[in-house]
C-alpha cells in the first residue's frame, strides 16, 4: 500500500508523519507487507533538507530525518498513492482542487483516524512547538497504523462460523456484520431451528481453525459454553466463552484465542456485534503472554493432542 502524507512546506510534518509511521508500522505489523510511505508539499521549494527542530525532535525519538529532502506534490505522487492524508482540512481542498479525481482517498489525518481539526503548523517555532506537534503526530499515527493492520488483517482473514439450533438465529446476525465488514467466512452449519448436537458443529469449525485453513472461528450455541468446551478438544485451538466485551478483548489481547463462543440465549444481537467488534479489532500482544501460551501448546504435546 502506498501513502503520500501532504503539507505545505514538506520541511516538517508530513516527514515527521512519514518516520513515524514507518516505524510504527513495523513494531505492529510484521506479518503484514511494509508500507510504502511518501511525503510532499503542496508550496515546496525542491530538494531542501528538513528544518532543523523536526530533525531533532526525530532524533529524540531514534528516528533519522536526515537524509530527507523536500518535494512539491506531483501528479506522479497523487495518482501513484492508495491513500492521500494532508496535515489540514484546507490542505486536503486545495489538493482535490488540483486533483479532483482523487477525492475518495484523499482525507485530513486527523478525520481518517476519526478525530477533527487540523495539526498546526509548527514553523518559526521554537523546539518545544515541534516536540508538541510530534507528540501529537505521533498518537495520530499510531491510530493510523492500527488502522491500516486491522484493514489489512481483515482482507487477508477467512473466517468459519457455525452454531447449533439455539445459536442458528445470532449466527445469522453475526454474518451480516461481517459481509458488511468484506470478511470472508464459511458457514458450516445449522441452517435451521430443527434440533441438533452442538459438538458436530463445534468440530466442524474448530477443525479448520486448527488445521490453519481458517484464520479465525466464531461458534454460537444457547449459553456459548457447550461449544467452547467441544471446541477446545481439538488441537490448536483456543476457544473462549465471550458473552461481554471485556472477555473478547482480553481472550484475544492475552490468549490469542483463535476461536470465539458466544451464547445465543444469553446476548441479545446488538450486544453480540459490540462483542464481535472488539473480538475482531483486537490484536493479540503477545510478550509476556506468549509464554503462557506456548505452556498451553506444551500441555497438547505432553497429552498427544497435537
Amino acid at each position: 500500500m502506498k501513502i503520500l502524507f501532504v503539507c505545505t512546506g514538506n520541511t516538517c510534518r508530513s516527514p515527521m508523519a512519514k518516520v513515524l509511521l514507518e516505524h510504527t508500522w513495523k513494531k505492529i505489523a510484521r506479518e503484514l507487507p511494509a508500507l510504502e510511505v511518501n511525503s510532499a508539499g503542496l508550496a515546496a521549494d525542491i530538494d531542501n533538507a528538513a528544518s532543523r527542530w523536526a530533525q531533532e525532535v526525530m532524533l529524540d525519538r531514534n528516528l533519522f530525518l536526515g537524509k530527507h529532502l523536500t518535494k512539491q506534490v506531483s501528479e506522479e505522487l497523487v495518482v501513484g498513492a492508495d491513500l492521500i492524508l494532508t496535515m489540514t482540512e484546507a490542505h486536503r481542498k486545495h489538493l482535490l482542487s488540483l486533483f479532483p479525481g482523487v477525492q475518495d482517498k484523499c482525507f485530513s489525518l486527523r478525520s481518517y483516524v476519526g478525530s477533527s481539526g487540523d495539526i498546526r503548523d509548527p514553523f518559526g517555532g521554537d523546539k518545544r512547538v515541534y516536540e508538541d506537534i510530534a507528540g501529537e503526530l505521533e498518537m495520530l499515527v499510531e491510530k493510523l497504523a492500527l488502522k491500516l493492520l486491522m484493514e489489512g488483517i481483515e482482507k487477508r482473514m477467512k473466517i468459519a462460523i457455525g452454531s447449533d439450533h439455539a445459536g442458528y438465529p445470532l449466527k445469522e446476525e453475526l454474518k451480516k456484520m461481517l459481509e458488511k465488514r468484506n470478511i470472508e467466512y464459511t458457514d458450516f452449519g445449522t441452517n435451521s431451528l430443527d434440533s441438533v448436537d452442538y459438538p458436530d458443529f463445534a468440530i466442524e469449525v474448530a477443525k479448520r481453525v486448527g488445521k490453519g485453513e481458517y484464520d479465525q472461528g466464531i461458534l454460537v450455541c444457547g449459553s456459548g459454553i457447550g461449544m467452547s468446551i467441544a471446541a477446545n478438544k481439538v488441537p490448536g485451538v483456543r476457544a473462549a466463552l465471550c458473552n461481554d466485551m471485556y472477555a473478547a478483548k482480553v481472550t484475544r489481547q492475552h490468549n490469542d484465542a483463535n476461536v470465539m463462543a458466544i451464547g445465543g440465549r444469553v446476548v441479545g444481537p446488538g450486544l453480540a456485534e459490540e462483542i464481535l467488534q472488539i473480538w475482531l479489532d483486537t490484536p493479540y500482544e503477545g510478550d509476556r503472554h506468549a509464554r503462557r501460551v506456548e505452556k498451553i501448546q506444551a500441555l497438547e504435546r505432553e497429552f498427544g493432542r497435537e
